[in-house]
């Protein structure tokens, strides 16, 4: 059996001043879902499972009514989620599943790129991806084009980008030159064809790891060290990622920013359970001596007990149970006097009651040619009603999924369901013991 998982996660997405809208977008295990339609956001999940989800991404989206295109990385992102939620699958399965359709997707966005004629060096063109995977007890990060991912355990960092490393960026900003930086040999990750990113191996997972998905905003107003710095705060992950949008808005707010930040609070194994991970100490070497010499050099155990201590918590229980006593004293005596005010107000209604309904028995004096009008109103609507199911929401339960069993799988029906039980978009906002109402096919055709 996989390992539960107790995270604790939190993102915060700021527009930047020079744009028109955020276009930074972030996933969060497919309870949150934001697509460029919120420019100043926040959004956070605490919760227990086998497996997760998170991502963000950068000008990761494609949409043009005429040419009747409408992409999102994050909506491939959902599809694999529920795909490998479904159908389950080892470690290898999800990570090759998740590379196939992050690099087609890359690919296919690109393609749409180079027919509309966008220059390589556009805004529009500078886009970027940073996933993590927790699922089996161990995490795969995943880092595409100008978004980045760390690592945290004990005050140990790993930086994860395409295409960066800091002998690159000690080139860039002349510290070095180009022969030192090839002699220097940083051993980063990086791609030339600037495909995804992956680590080297899954990292096993310890209680407090800390892990950080950001966009270049984030990145080019802190740089490496100071996000760094903010990571390895002991603290949750909200205050880490508002102290991470915070410092960067400080110093550049004209780009888009998204930082989120996800913590393992707790790792529940079904054979042993991961300690937190700890700052690496030297080792002492046990002093060997007898056990017996050992017990003769303990004192035997010895008990005080401390009469002013005892006195002073009767005190505190004799005034605490004083003042327990008066407060329901009052409230007996409010209930008497509201029962007694109750009991004079109500014989004034009684005598009005029995007046009206005499007046009204003469009226019946239709003739019997009356009846006759009755089969008029012949129910020929009820005679087929529309048969609507209720599915209540169970833990793991989405609307997708739920449209699978009763409609099969269209992500049209998934959006017509949510309107149909009043669900805003996008339609994934359902809670456990929710009550959703299943309509016939040909009903559900008609919702617009």
């Amino acid at each position: 059996m996989s390992d539960l998982l107790k995270i604790n996660s939190c993102v915060y997405s700021r527009k930047g001043l020079e744009r028109e809208k955020n276009r930074d977008d972030f996933y969060m295990n497919g309870r949150f879902l934001s697509e460029n339609h919120l420019d100043n956001t926040e959004a956070l999940l605490e919760n227990r499972a086998n497996e997760f989800f998170f991502a963000i991404a950068d000008h990761m989206e494609y949409s043009h009514d005429e040419q009747k295109i409408k992409f999102s990385i994050l909506r491939e992102i959902g599809k694999f989620h529920e795909k490998i939620t479904v159908q389950g699958g080892d470690i290898e399965f999800k990570n090759e599943e998740i590379t196939t359709r992050l690099s087609e997707s890359v690919k296919y966005l690109n393609s749409i790129h180079d027919l509309n004629g966008i220059p390589e060096d556009d805004a529009e063109r500078q886009s970027g991806f940073a996933g993590l995977l927790l699922t089996e007890g161990k995490a795969i990060p995943y880092a595409y084009g100008n978004c980045h991912f760390y690592f945290c355990r004990a005050g140990e960092f790993k930086h994860i980008a395409t295409g960066f490393s800091k002998s690159k960026r000690l080139t860039e900003m002349g510290i070095i030159s180009d022969e030192e930086a090839i002699e220097l040999g940083d051993e980063t990750q990086e791609n030339e064809d600037e495909s995804i990113v992956l680590s080297s191996e899954p990292i096993e997972l310890l209680e407090g790891d800390k892990f950080l998905l950001i966009s270049d905003g984030v990145f080019n107003a802190l740089g490496e060290e100071y996000i760094e710095d903010i990571l390895s705060l002991r603290s949750d992950s909200t205050y880490i990622a508002y102290k991470i949008i915070t410092e960067a808005t400080k110093v550049n707010s004209a780009d888009d920013m998204t930082a989120m930040v996800v913590r393992i609070e707790r790792i529940k194994s079904s054979a042993t359970t991961r300690k937190p991970a700890e700052r690496r100490t030297p080792e002492r070497k046990p002093v060997n001596r007898p056990k017996a010499s050992a017990l003769k050099n303990v004192p035997p155990p010895t008990y005080k007990y401390n009469k002013k201590n005892i006195s002073k918590y009767e005190n505190i229980i004799y005034y605490v149970s004083v003042v327990i006593t008066a407060i329901l004293l009052i409230l007996i005596m409010l209930l008497v006097i509201r029962n007694i005010m109750k009991g004079v107000n109500e014989p004034a209604d009684v005598g009005v009651e029995p007046t009206p309904v005499a007046t009204l028995t003469p009226v019946p004096t239709p003739p019997d040619d009356t009846i006759e009008v009755t089969p008029e109103p012949t129910p020929t609507v009820t005679a087929a009603p529309v048969q609507v199911k209720e599915h209540t929401v169970k833990p793991g339960d989405t609307l997708t999924s739920i449209v699978k069993i009763y409609y099969g799988d269209n992500y049209d029906y998934v959006e017509k369901l949510g309107k149909y039980n009043n669900i805003p978009a996008p339609y994934n906002t359902i809670v456990i013991d929710q009550k959703i109402k299943i309509p016939p096919l040909e009903e559900l055709l008609k919702v617009e």
